[in-house]
């Protein structure tokens, strides 16, 4: 599947960096817009940086230095999520690297 490919070929040629942010609220409209990927019908529970690792691999590869991960699996971003991403303050709502519903954990490429 498209999740164990992005992770096979990051492994064999390259690694995404990123750092975390943090965790931050999430509203209506929403503080990180584009939703570059839904992962949650392939989440490994046991491993939550898989999707982290999937997610960065996509920001990176449109040029978006700030995505987070939003209901365990749903990846992220916007052409502004660098000043954006904050918009609602924190929150405490995360689990594994990820956030939960209604809450981003946000990283930085």
């Amino acid at each position: 599947n498209y999740l164990s490919a992005i992770l096979l070929f990051e492994t064999i040629f390259f690694s995404v960096g990123y750092n975390s942010l943090g965790r931050f609220e999430d509203r209506t409209p929403r503080a990180l817009p584009l939703k570059l990927k839904n992962f949650r019908g392939n989440i490994d529970w046991n491993d939550m940086t898989k999707i982290v690792r999937a997610c960065a691999e996509i920001a990176k590869e449109r040029g978006l230095p700030v995505f987070g991960i939003q209901y365990y699996g749903e990846c992220w971003s916007g052409l502004d999520a660098e000043n954006t991403y904050n918009k609602y303050g924190p929150s405490r709502d995360c689990w594994n690297g990820v956030g939960k519903e209604g809450t981003n954990y946000v990283y930085k490429i």
